[in-house]
């Protein structure tokens, strides 16, 4: 993001009386139907429960032989942004070129300053980053028949499993049909994490949180095989992201956000927008982003408890060495045309029209070792 010096003068002096005087001068041209450039979501807090996963019994080889293995209890959550304020992780599924990601948080309870907390560049080390996949059992993470693979490190080819966190340097290029996920450096070990985990697990990102990646989705060789960006409750992952899990709407939901998704045996060159929790689920319709397939481009979501609000929006660039953003930047984004959807109790049920059922794109279940 290269915004003028004169620009940001004016927003740090104004940044104690007013937040909304900056506007931002890295959004391409607004699109608020169709072919979308931005979308935000309003009213996305909810008053409510969910089942949080407390144990998963492993069961003994050769069968699960214990009923229920899946210990669930009613979690009751409030306020602005719930489920979403917990802590949260992304996904990729290829085809997939990532070259750039970067996490911003509020230094403290005002939000006047947002520092960047995570940063990964293509080739490079991360820094309070650490990439994870789904195959525990072998080299990291664990594997049990009732609960089939754990979290484990992914390998610099983003294909398998590694033995500790980002043993080997990311070149950046997700394979179609695979899929990684990004986690803070923070380990379970190191401090509990809420609800259950095992094997390989850290934590996320939780309050609020602004994610920004550079990245692009080439054809794919094999159209089953389509690519995809989602926000997960990181309890989902610590505990069995395709099993015994919280993933679901209504009371099974603990909060899911489809970023970009293309749909195998719909448009492919469409990526649509849903997001699920205990109010239900509603999403961007028969609106959609276009996927990204010939060349690279930037899109950051916020997830902001200040005012109950998730924005994704595409950005024209943005300047990864930014090591802190004020407040007032992050609500010129905030309230930047776009459009808007609002999660109120009467999205519940609700979802974008097509050929998909809750998670169809999801049902990426594994072949379990």
């Amino acid at each position: 993001m290269h915004l003028s010096a004169t620009i940001i003068a004016t927003a740090l002096l104004a940044a104690p009386f007013t937040h909304a005087l900056l506007k931002p001068n890295n959004l391409v041209a607004t699109s608020t139907s169709g072919a979308l450039s931005a979308l935000k979501y309003t009213k996305v807090g909810s008053t409510g429960s969910y089942d949080q996963v407390t144990n998963i019994h492993p069961g003994t080889f050769p069968s699960c032989d214990v009923s229920p293995f899946c210990v669930t209890e009613t979690k009751e959550i409030s306020g602005n942004l719930a489920p979403f304020d917990d802590e949260m992780t992304i996904a990729f599924r290829g085809p997939m070129t990532v070259y750039n990601i970067a996490v911003y948080q509020p230094t403290n309870a005002s939000s006047a300053s947002w520092k960047q907390v995570s940063s990964w560049a293509a080739g490079k080390q991360p820094t309070n980053l650490v990439f994870m996949n789904n195959d525990g059992g072998d080299v990291s993470g664990e594997w049990s028949i009732c609960a089939g693979a754990s979290q484990s490190y992914a390998n610099g080819d983003w294909t398998a499993a590694a033995a500790s966190a980002n043993a080997d340097v990311a070149s950046g290029n997700l394979p179609e049909g695979h899929e990684i996920n990004i986690m803070t450096s923070k380990t379970c070990k190191e401090s509990a994490c809420d609800g259950f985990s095992r094997g390989t697990a850290n934590h996320g990102w939780s309050g609020s949180k602004f994610f920004v990646v550079t990245f692009d989705m080439p054809e794919s060789s094999d159209a089953s095989k389509v690519p995809a960006i989602w926000a997960l409750n990181a309890q989902i992952v610590r505990a069995a992201q395709y099993g015994c899990n919280c993933r679901g709407v209504g009371a099974k939901g603990c909060g899911e956000l489809d970023i970009l998704e293309t749909i195998a045996g719909s448009d492919v060159n469409q990526a649509i927008s849903e997001i699920y929790s205990p109010k239900g689920a509603t999403g961007s319709g028969a609106s959609f982003f276009a996927r990204p397939s010939g060349g690279k481009v930037t899109y950051g979501v916020i997830f902001d408890v200040d005012t109950d609000t998730i924005a994704i929006q595409r950005y024209t660039d943005w300047d990864y060495s930014q090591s802190a953003i004020t407040r007032s930047v992050v609500e010129g984004y905030l309230n930047a045309p776009a459009m808007t959807v609002a999660f109120d109790t009467s999205a519940n049920g609700k979802r974008a029209p097509g050929p998909r059922q809750v998670f169809g794109a999801h049902k990426r279940r594994r072949h379990w070792h």
